[in-house]
């Protein structure tokens, strides 16, 4: 399908969203989706972001206000053309037993089919070529319920691509994957927004997300704010948003870390860069601030490649280490 230019993808107003009337989960959304943009999603769990992806498709009724696909109430829309227009991937996969993957990636282009359902030659290119964008084409013959559940989500979106639409929507899309998929999905997603359609996806993962989307809509305290990641990081949104949890935002590296108890303070000192940083790591995590004054512990790294040594050197004792990982368990004793 072509894409849309100069005209709002997604365009919600005074919206509120629910499975009832007396049971509105959020009210007063006002968002858009533009052509060519990747919007990520971004809330603590039960905050209404599956509701809010279900209710700007259609597939929950709004509660308030007005949502708008293509310009266009998702209500009055039926089934095959909201299909030709917009692609949606669940959290979740149903049971397919006995279905390929090449089946099941097949099904996408259905609604671009005729009653019969037959698939011409550009339809069966297009299969093909969105199991090799997802990196699927050697499971195509294999069952889906022979896959692991990251390989079957995989597929899933590998379907959506394959319905060709101008709008693609996923509910935590990453979830299964482990990191390489992780980020091979968002740079695949990337390319697919590039090619002037839009994504909208909902994410716990914020580091990767705020590589890649264009702006994030960020549920919080009863509303959901919406900017470009940076513009939400100069109102210290995402530190606000974990604020009453473990952990905390790291605007300077863009990273969530943990808070954690203090453990004290140690000196580093040493000639190889890389083995420094890698102990400043080691020793942060567990919850030690590395002075670059003289303290009373300090911990001295010495060695050529391969052959590196760990000293403590202290008021009250001095140990030398053949690791990080010894170091580390002395440490904790220790303390």
């Amino acid at each position: 399908m072509g894409t849309l230019t100069g005209e709002k993808i997604v365009s919600l107003s005074d919206m509120a969203i629910g499975y009832a009337p007396d049971r509105v989960l959020l009210h007063g959304i006002n968002l858009t989706v533009m052509p060519g943009e990747m919007v990520a999603l971004a809330g603590r769990n039960g905050s209404g972001k599956s509701t809010l992806l279900k209710s700007l498709l259609g597939f929950l009724p709004v509660q308030e206000g007005d949502c708008q696909l293509f310009g266009m109430s998702p209500v009055t829309l039926d089934v095959r053309k909201r299909a030709r227009m917009v692609s949606y991937v669940s959290s979740r996969v149903p049971p397919m037993p006995s279905m390929s993957v090449r089946e099941l990636v097949a099904l996408g282009r259905m609604p671009h089919t005729g009653w019969t359902g037959r698939l011409d030659a550009s339809d069966r290119e297009r299969v093909m070529k969105s199991l090799k964008e997802m990196g699927m084409e050697g499971f195509s013959d294999r069952k889906v319920d022979e896959l692991s559940d990251g390989e079957r989500h995989k597929a899933m979106i590998a379907r959506a691509m394959a319905q060709d639409t101008c709008l693609m929507v996923l509910d935590e899309p990453t979830a299964f994957l482990d990191i390489p998929n992780k980020y091979a999905l968002i740079r695949i997603l990337g390319r697919y927004r590039d090619s002037g359609r839009s994504v909208v996806y909902s994410t716990h993962d914020l580091e990767s997300a705020w590589l890649w989307a264009d702006k994030f809509w960020v549920i919080h305290r009863g509303r959901i704010l919406e900017g470009a990641p940076e513009d939400l990081g100069i109102r210290h949104v995402f530190e606000e948003l974990f604020e009453d949890s473990a952990i905390t935002f790291d605007p300077s590296g863009r990273r969530f870390i943990p808070q954690l108890a203090s453990r004290g303070t140690v000196g580093l000192e040493g000639e190889s860069s890389e083995v420094l940083h890698w102990t400043r790591i080691a020793l942060e995590r567990m919850g030690f601030r590395i002075s670059e004054n003289p303290v009373s512990t300090t911990i001295l790294v010495s060695g050529s490649a391969g052959d590196h040594r760990w000293r403590l050197v202290s008021e009250r004792e001095e140990e030398t280490f053949p690791d990080i990982y010894s170091l580390a368990r002395y440490l904790i004793k220790a303390k």
